[in-house]
């Protein structure tokens, strides 16, 4: 009786056993299953030649960091929307043996969410009704099932279509089938590119380092702050600041926005001469970034300096800025528009102009390593939010240059123009050849040294940097104001 009671037991427990380890090895089958919409051929046969869990754990991981819009949080906004939508399809979309994004429905759902109107004659099934199941093909008939049609905005991140467009549907005695026929060219294009085109990084190798994310909740000091300026739809400044823009390119097809701040002390000095908590949301139609950090701003002359930084995806924002004390009983918050540029695509670029007149060499140990615009490879510039100089001084000018085109050995050759205009006068600087092998990353960082000793007069100056491309001829250019004192 022992004996068959110990291997009963024994028995059960490698049943068990059995049934873990199944369902451990099924995890990853099921995480095909549920990215089977939009899963390349290549990454499927890829992910099916992988045997360890360790290698696939990793291959689940980038396969949604090549999708995630905000490489540079912790939080991937399509993921979460994927999920949202395939939790919703699976119930919404039951067509005899088919369901979910099996259906066409069910798989427009998910790549577009639900539509902005439905034109149809009898109920449709959508995002908040359950469709009817369908046992028979001859209980329906045309007149019962109407074709419906879905209409969508434009979606500007694909560009396919570049205006709105409609899906249409017919019955097939089953279910709602996508018509193929009646079903613009366009929008098919957009139907079938999805799963491309939200391949936005296909080259990434590794996980992308990311910050870590910050929310502010509408009970938080920051979030209160932005919910009080939107309902009062003007700014609030207890201390009184400006802001100016730079935009660098950053890494996986983002840009870098640096904000410089300029902090009036002429009230509250000792509250400044401290840490300050600076803070700012960032809002796009698709998603909003919070950003948060505590740092002790510069002195500069009369005033006091400080900036911020974050990569953003290119296109427009709305910016909430803001900083406050340690106290939290002083504070000021502002709004504005702000448009990323894109230096991603293939058309010769270069970033915002930096301008000191104060250069040091940067020895490899005082490099920083957090991203830091004024940092340029062996040099750093003193962050100036005034520009103001004297004869005595030099006027440094640094930028970067993208995507120039090169030739079969990989040479770019580009002729760079400086110009100085003074109300009517103008004097030209003698113009710059360069020619040189271009890397990957396709961004040449050149500079310039102005002495202002030659310049006859003081006054407002206006510098223009203008590149022009020797292999295409495409010219672009950037201006500077500065003041000679």
């Amino acid at each position: 009786m022992y004996k068959k009671n110990f291997i009963f037991i024994f028995a059960l427990v490698f049943l068990v056993f059995l049934n873990l380890s199944a369902k451990k090895k099924d995890k990853y089958e099921k995480w095909l299953d549920e990215v089977n919409p939009i899963i390349t051929d290549a990454e499927k046969a890829e992910f099916k030649e992988l045997k360890k869990e360790k290698e696939k754990e990793f291959f689940t991981k980038l396969f949604w960091a090549k999708r995630d819009p905000t490489p540079q949080t912790e939080k991937n906004e399509l993921k979460e929307e994927y999920y949202k939508r395939l939790s919703h399809v699976k119930k919404a979309y039951i067509y005899g043996y088919k369901k979910g994004a099996a259906t066409d429905m069910g798989k427009a759902y998910l790549y577009f969410g639900k539509p902005k109107l439905f034109h149809a004659k009898a109920p449709v099934p959508g995002a908040d009704q359950t469709p009817p199941r369908v046992d028979s093909p001859s209980m329906h008939t045309e007149r019962e099932f109407p074709p419906q049609m879905w209409i969508y905005p434009t979606l500007p991140w694909m560009n396919i279509p570049k205006e709105g467009f409609n899906l249409i549907f017919s019955h097939d005695g089953l279910g709602y089938v996508l018509d193929r026929e009646k079903t613009e060219t366009r929008a098919m294009q957009a139907f079938y590119a999805y799963p491309e085109k939200i391949l936005l990084f296909p080259d990434l190798k590794e996980i992308p380092k990311r910050r870590k994310i910050v929310t502010f909740s509408p009970e938080s000091f920051e979030g209160k702050l932005i919910q009080k300026l939107k309902s009062a739809q003007e700014d609030i400044v207890q201390i009184p600041f400006e802001k100016k823009t730079i935009f660098t390119k950053a890494e996986n097809e983002s840009s870098y926005l640096t904000i410089l701040l300029k902090i009036d002390t002429a009230e509250k000095k000792e509250i400044i001469e401290k840490k300050l908590n600076f803070f700012a949301r960032v809002e796009s139609e698709s998603y909003f970034y919070d950003f948060s950090e505590e740092k002790a701003p510069i002195k500069e002359k009369d005033y006091f300096i400080s900036q911020v930084g974050l990569p953003l995806r290119p296109g427009e924002y709305k910016l909430y800025l803001g900083f406050y004390s340690p106290d939290k009983k002083t504070y000021s918050i502002k709004a504005d528009n702000i448009e990323v540029p894109d230096f991603w695509t293939q058309e010769l670029a270069f970033s915002s102009l930096l301008a000191s007149s104060q250069v040091q060499e940067v020895t490899a140990a005082a490099k920083k390593e957090e991203f830091d615009v004024f940092s340029l490879g062996r040099y750093s510039l003193l962050p100036l939010y005034g520009q103001e100089y004297t004869k005595e001084e030099s006027l440094n000018i640094f930028y970067y240059i993208y995507n120039p085109a090169v030739d079969e050995n990989q040479n770019c050759s580009l002729t760079i123009e400086l110009e100085l205009q003074l109300g009517e006068k103008k004097f030209n600087l003698n113009p710059q050849k360069i020619q040189r092998k271009v890397g990957e990353v396709r961004a040449i960082l050149e500079g310039h040294q102005i002495p202002l000793s030659a310049l006859p007069e003081s006054g407002e100056y206006q510098l223009i940097v203008k590149v022009t491309d020797e292999i295409t001829k495409k010219t672009v250019s950037k201006k500077l104001k500065f003041i000679l004192l």
